[in-house]
């Protein structure tokens, strides 16, 4: 039998790299500071800006705790660019879509939103469009 080396050979070397303990604390102190901000935050009413202080602090903890924790800050500089760029598209979107919660919020706690809902489905009903099964042929 022949002796072969099955190691690959397109493999380089994995970087190993220690992060020391005051740095761990240090984030870890910080990432409690965040929540704890947070939770004093939203007991304070701040208008419609509510959620979106706690999605940026929320998105600021991520990210500093991908850096450190996944070793994101000592890897490759384009994957924590895309990391980071992920949070805050993350935040971003659910932003957007949360203003409207915020802009119709009276509305829901109203009723309102309820109303037009019967409505909707009264008149949907009335035009033969509300009931998909009554549009649709029986089977045989």
């Amino acid at each position: 039998m022949s002796d072969h080396d099955h190691a690959p050979k397109n493999l380089a070397p994995a970087k190993a790299h220690i992060v020391s303990f005051s740095t761990l604390i240090v984030v870890w102190i910080v990432l409690c500071a965040g929540a704890v901000l947070n939770l004093l935050l939203n007991s304070v009413h701040m208008g419609g800006s509510d959620v979106l202080v706690s999605l940026v602090i929320a998105s600021v903890m991520a990210t500093i705790s991908a850096l450190y924790f996944m070793h994101l800050r000592y890897d490759n500089f384009f994957n924590m660019v895309i990391m980071i760029l992920a949070f805050l598209f993350v935040t971003l979107f659910i932003t957007w879509s949360s203003m409207d919660v915020v802009n119709y919020r009276d509305q829901l706690n109203s009723g309102e939103a309820q109303a037009m809902i019967s409505a909707y489905h009264a008149q949907s009903a009335s035009h033969g469009s509300g009931n998909i099964a009554k549009s649709a042929p029986k089977p045989k």
